[in-house]
């Protein structure tokens, strides 16, 4: 009965690791960026809350930054928190920022500034990003003024 258990147990191991090991060569790396940057502004807006500091985030062409104010209230970028520090995605992609509608411009990302304020209400800076991959494929995040996730699909029906 004991050899049995042990022949399950290390069937049931076997398993589990060729089925992680399935997940790490279906990984899209287009996608892991879009959700990476959704959580991490879902992070931030907690942080915005729980420290009742405005938050901000910028974009650059290859990743982008938060910042948070100084006692002279300047923006600064986050360089302390391992969590919210400047990010670089991993790949080569072309991100579109869209603000009120309109694309901007986004610079290296050394001179990234703030550009999507976060407010400690929960208020945030509605903004729409795009992140286009070598093949052509767009991922997309889109956030309304209350710091939701807008679902594109839903609101084109």
């Amino acid at each position: 009965m004991l050899e049995m258990m042990i022949v399950i147990m290390v069937i049931g191991i076997l398993y589990s690791l060729a089925g992680s090991m399935l997940n790490l060569s279906l990984s899209d790396p287009l996608n892991d960026e879009v959700e990476r940057l959704r959580e991490r502004v879902r992070l931030v807006q907690d942080e915005s809350l729980v420290r009742s500091q405005a938050l901000a985030l910028g974009f650059g062409e290859s990743g982008y930054t938060f910042f948070a104010q100084n006692d002279q209230l300047q923006w600064e970028a986050i360089e302390k928190d391992a969590l919210l520090k400047a990010y670089a995605w991993v790949g080569q992609f072309k991100p579109v920022l869209y603000l009120q509608g309109q694309a901007v411009s986004l610079p290296k990302n050394a001179d990234a500034l703030p550009q999507v304020f976060i407010l400690p209400t929960g208020e945030m800076m509605p903004f729409e990003w795009h992140l286009q991959d070598k093949d052509g494929r767009d991922g997309m995040v889109r956030f309304d003024n209350v710091g939701r996730v807008v679902d594109v699909a839903s609101e084109a029906e």
